[in-house]
């Protein structure tokens, strides 16, 4: 058996590994590897959840909850990206969770898009911007073939509801509505009504096709 000493030791030894060394041990079912990747990370996830809803208690039940998963599962997950990455979309996912669930007071919501629109989703801000781009840039190509063209025209070109009239020969007003079920089609596929406005959607789209 070890001393203390010597766990003090191999602790400091497994302090030094990368995350993605760390995520290998883990998933061979390394103890000291999970302890050392919940201590790397604990703190971080439970500030990044605790900055969303506001609630110490609701902050940590979601933040445990994910790092029970993670040894409880680590054997059966694929991480096709890094570990601290998981994490983060983990803890938002699981967030969206509780608001979806109405476990989380209404006034919360407004919190939460206060804290996007202050820019605190730093740390893992431009991996969910490019999962959300890439989600519809997808619905985007689903879309039926007239629409699809109309919408490309409005936001690729930014052109009118004219222009477009002219240039397809469709009436202005139908045009318009294309746009608009185009929106309205894209808003609920992507689920963004609760993080993102469609003010945020739109520049995210505008971005996509500029």
């Amino acid at each position: 058996m070890l001393n203390f000493n010597g766990e003090i030791i191999i602790m400091a030894a497994y302090g030094a590994y990368t995350d993605q060394e760390l995520t290998v041990l883990l998933k061979e079912g390394d103890r000291l590897a999970y302890t050392e990747i919940y201590d790397r990370y604990w703190p971080i996830m439970f500030r990044h959840s605790r900055k969303m809803l506001r609630d110490d208690e609701e902050a940590t039940d979601v933040v445990q909850d994910i790092f029970t998963l993670l040894w409880a599962k680590a054997s059966e997950m694929v991480f096709t990206t890094s570990i601290r990455s998981f994490l983060y979309a983990a803890t938002r996912n699981k967030v969206i969770d509780l608001i979806n669930r109405n476990k989380v007071k209404v006034n919360y919501l407004a919190n939460l898009q206060e804290f996007y629109d202050k820019g605190e989703f730093v740390t893992e801000n431009s991996v969910r911007e490019r999962e959300l781009i890439n989600r519809i840039e997808l619905e985007v190509a689903k879309l039926p073939k007239k629409m699809r063209k109309v919408f490309e025209l409005s936001r690729k070109h930014h052109l009118s509801y004219k222009e477009i009239s002219d240039v397809t020969s469709i009436s202005e007003g139908t045009v318009k509505k294309q746009v608009h079920n185009a929106i309205k089609i894209l808003r609920l596929k992507l689920h963004l009504t609760v993080l993102l406005g469609i003010t945020q959607m739109l520049m995210l789209i505008n971005r996509i096709f500029s």
